[in-house]
C-alpha cells in the first residue's frame, strides 16, 4: 500500500492510499485534488472515506458523484 498526501485549499491535504491499480481517498473537503490525482498515476478510483463532516467544506462531496 501506497500514502499520498493531495495538496488541499493553501493549508492542508486529502490522504490518497492505493494498491498501484485502486485508490481509496480519505476526507476529501476539496474535489479538484481528488479528481485529477488517481488519472494522473493511473489509478481506478474505487472509493472515498468519510470520517467526518465540516459544514463549512465537506458537505455532499461536490463533483464526486
Amino acid at each position: 500500500m501506497n500514502l499520498v498526501a493531495l495538496p488541499a485549499f493553501t493549508d492542508n491535504y486529502i490522504w490518497m492510499i492505493h494498491d498501484e491499480v485502486n485508490a481509496i481517498v480519505v476526507d476529501p473537503g476539496d474535489a479538484a485534488p481528488v479528481l485529477g490525482a488517481p488519472a494522473s498515476q493511473r489509478l481506478s478510483l474505487a472509493g472515498i472515506l468519510v470520517t467526518h463532516h465540516h459544514a463549512d467544506h465537506v458537505g455532499g462531496l461536490p463533483g464526486l458523484r
